[in-house]
């Protein structure tokens, strides 16, 4: 009988709300989904980095960005 092992490299977690979701450039992509969010926050390089990621998840980065521009909006 033949073992299958899944090797899936590990998700990210959000230092923010605790949520697993998967960063782009840590799974080899060209351009990760947040990209389509403006530079509101430096991206911390992959190196330096544990391999759960310092990256916020999709929800708690779009919040976030959204309360940067209300408090730059004054």
């Amino acid at each position: 009988m033949e073992r299958v092992v899944n090797v899936a490299p590990p998700g990210n977690v959000c230092p923010r709300c605790g949520a697993v979701f998967s960063c782009g450039m840590r799974a080899g992509e060209e351009v990760c989904w947040c990209v389509a969010f403006p530079p509101a926050f430096a991206v911390p390089a992959v190196e330096t980095v544990p391999d759960t990621g310092a990256c916020y998840c999709p929800a708690c980065l779009a919040e976030l960005v959204a309360a940067k521009e209300r408090t730059a909006a004054g």
